[in-house]
């Protein structure tokens, strides 16, 4: 089974897609977007097959920004900020160059807003907004400039949000802590009941509400099982054999109308895979999609299925199933990628490849962060760039990522910086041996998990790596986690970041290793940073000028004023990015 996949042929600047989102009803599909060195705007796409068209907004958005489209083609935008969620309604202007109306419906101070799609008429959308003190409370929201309507206020926070029935009555969601794990809202009159049937520790991800059929999830022995449920039957779950055996990381993506068939998107190393599974006969087909990643946001509808995939030349757009094309206007054809096989420490490792890491001029080795992460096989414009300025990139998923299986994801536990250094490492001696003589050294490109990775590498064997360049780096697990805040806290948790290595290069602590650090390095941080305090890389580059004296002109530190964690979709960001490509190149 092949999709139709039509893209227009146009040649626009570099476009970046993120945080997708699907009307009520499905007419309607809207993200945020940016050409070139221009500003976040949402971009609404209308599922009929019209072309898509951008929200001039006047101040430009923040990757933070979640645009939510409704059935009549406008967006709710939450933007989301340090001390206020301001809600807006943002309304297509008569000619596509002016700038979009914008009416401020609301703010909220504090805690956490949600905006859920409605399914009925008179709501568009649903604001669920839980306060400092921890209570939710649900707004009514009705597409047009008016003030949202309060309907209801549940005693604590919830997650999720599935509508149950056409009506945009009542609404699944999820909440913590003990009793029913799966609650539904009554929009009508706002009260609160468990869900019939399901196991208290079961939640609803999935319904078609014409057919009344559920899909769920239970954590069973550490696992998820899926499960399938009539809704208004109070008997036991479903948990369909073969629906539950897929090799791979799955998602859900979508119901048919009927309840009968899923959409699921499996990523097994590198790449997505589509599978439509026939819940009544367990039985599974792959739709034939170009070699890419989809993203975990779909509807389908009477129309057909849609759902978001991208390649490396290809930034994210929309794909219809049902054989009804939709235009998918790109940056024209960007540098492609392929996927190559190197020799690790213990076995292979892949990596995805742009350009000759043996004869180009300068190569860059690019960590992902995490570490429970990998790099797809999808648009990356930093890699395009990268590409274009004639560096080849090699962006490996060493022991740790994911995407391989258990063992491959689980071989860095308790070992942060212990089996996925020594690939990286095995990997470096296997791109200089292809290099003809004289050639620059391997480059090191990272963020997050990944800037503290490449650190490690450069301290570990210096005369494998030219220069590095980092975003974002922490000191060590055991300094993150106590500086950081309890989501990290619980990451560092789960894999055992914060447990020493005891080798011949020691406990893995940058301050303690800064001497060997004698490549030229590039260091940036956002100084607003939620995840990983700017104070470790301030401290980094002080204990490095004192190794190093404070005039050499290889070290060089920059500090992003109001930057976050990722430093790469804002107007501000793409200087920085500059910064960056021009270190590599140098």
């Amino acid at each position: 089974m092949s999709p139709s996949i039509t893209t227009t042929t146009d040649r626009l600047p570099d476009v970046t897609r993120i945080n997708f989102r699907f009307s009520g009803h499905g007419r309607y599909a809207a993200c945020l977007a940016r050409r070139g060195r221009g500003h976040l705007v949402p971009e609404t796409w209308d599922l009929a097959g019209a072309r898509p068209r951008v929200l001039r907004t006047r101040a430009g958005e923040t990757l933070t920004s979640v645009p939510t489209p409704t059935d009549g083609g406008d967006v709710l935008l939450c933007r989301f900020g340090a001390g206020a969620h301001r809600l807006t309604l943002v309304t297509a202007p008569p000619h596509e160059d002016e700038h979009a109306e914008e009416h401020e419906l609301a703010v909220f101070h504090g805690g956490v807003v949600r905006v859920v799609a409605g399914a009925a008429p008179g709501i568009a959308a649903l604001a669920l907004a839980t306060g400092p003190e921890g209570r939710t409370a649900v707004w009514r929201l009705s597409g047009g400039p008016e003030r949202p309507e309060r309907i209801a206020t549940l005693p604590g926070p919830v997650r999720g949000g599935t509508w149950l029935d056409e009506t945009g009555r009542r609404l699944a969601l999820t909440r913590a802590g003990t009793g029913p794990a799966t609650v539904v809202l009554d929009t009508s009159d706002g009260s609160l009941t468990p869900l019939a049937g399901p196991a208290d520790d079961e939640y609803v991800l999935l319904a078609a509400p014409r057919a009344g059929v559920l899909l769920t999830a239970v954590l069973r022995e550490g696992a998820y099982r899926l499960g399938v449920r009539d809704r208004d039957d109070d008997g036991p779950t479903r948990h369909p054999e073969r629906l539950n055996a897929f090799e791979g990381e799955v998602t859900p993506l979508a119901l048919n109308p009927s309840g009968r068939r899923l959409a699921l998107a499996v990523n097994r190393r590198t790449r997505s895979h589509l599978v439509l599974h026939d819940l009544a006969e367990d039985a599974g087909a792959e739709v034939g999609l170009p070699a890419g990643a989809i993203f975990p946001v779909a509807r389908w509808g009477t129309g057909g299925l849609h759902l978001v995939h991208s390649t490396p030349d290809r930034p994210p757009g929309l794909v219809d199933i049902a054989g009804c094309s939709v235009s998918r206007p790109t940056a024209g054809d960007g540098a492609p990628a392929r996927v190559l096989t190197y020799p690790g420490a213990a076995g292979p490792i892949e990596a995805i490849v742009y350009g000759d890491p043996a004869t180009s001029c300068q190569v860059a080795v690019a960590l992902h962060g995490g570490p429970e992460s990998a790099w797809r096989f999808a648009h990356d414009p930093f890699f395009q760039r990268l590409s274009r300025a004639g560096v080849a990139v090699v962006a490996p998923n060493q022991r740790g990522s994911t995407g391989y299986g258990d063992a491959h994801r689980d071989a860095i536990r308790d070992a942060w910086g212990g089996p996925d250094l020594a690939d990286l490492l095995a990997l470096g001696r296997a791109l200089t041996a292809t290099r003809r003589p004289g050639a620059p050294r391997p480059m090191l490109y990272g963020a997050s998990y990944g800037a503290y990775l490449a650190l490690l590498a450069c301290a570990a064997r210096a005369d494998l790596w030219s220069r590095a360049a980092v975003v974002a780096p922490f000191l060590s697990g055991r300094a993150l986690y106590r500086d950081g805040p309890p989501p990290v806290r619980a990451l560092l948790d789960r894999p055992g970041g914060h447990t020493d290595i005891d080798d011949d290069l020691g406990p893995r602590d940058l301050l303690r290793l800064a001497g060997r650090l004698r490549s030229p390095l590039l260091i940036v941080h956002g100084d607003d940073d939620p995840i990983i305090p700017v104070a470790h890389s301030r401290r980094l580059y002080a204990r490095l000028r004192l190794a190093r004296g404070p005039m050499d002109a290889e070290l060089t530190y920059m500090e992003v004023p109001g930057g976050g964690h990722d430093l790469q979709h804002g107007v501000r960001d793409a200087a920085v990015l500059d910064r960056v490509v021009a270190f590599l190149r140098a």
